[in-house]
């Protein structure tokens, strides 16, 4: 539904990165609130970042639709865009990150399933 994590926070390692040694790689925390249904999912984000290509697995806190999700998505300088599988339901998430890649927010959408119409905001936090 809404993790994102995010699903959620990046690095990455061309020239306009903010800090191009950095990598989103580890352990996340996050929390996504539900403008649509005002709802709030938490979990935790294990996020592994190789090159631009961000890959992981999140728990899921809150929702109805599934206990975990699989992360797959890009980042490009200090932008996040991923996309969030709960069960087949595909939950689009887009973000900044802090200089540090400690931090990131954004939005998210989702349009099929569970998730059918839930949008929100997003925030998560490098453990």
């Amino acid at each position: 539904m809404l993790a994102l994590l995010l699903a959620v926070a990046c690095g990455g390692s061309s020239a306009s990165d903010p800090n191009p040694t950095a990598s989103m790689t580890g352990t996340w925390i996050f929390t996504a609130s539900s403008q649509s249904f005002g709802s709030i999912v938490s979990g935790t984000a294990n996020i592994q970042q190789t090159g631009d290509t961000i890959t992981g697995q999140a728990t899921l806190v809150g929702t109805p639709c599934a206990n975990s999700a699989s992360i797959s998505g890009t980042v490009s300088g200090k932008y996040v865009s991923l996309q969030l599988n709960e069960n087949g339901d595909i939950v689009t998430i887009t973000g900044t990150m802090d200089s540090a890649y400690t931090y990131a927010y954004g939005n998210y959408s989702a349009s099929l399933g569970c998730t059918d119409g839930d949008q929100g905001t997003w925030t998560m936090s490098k453990q």
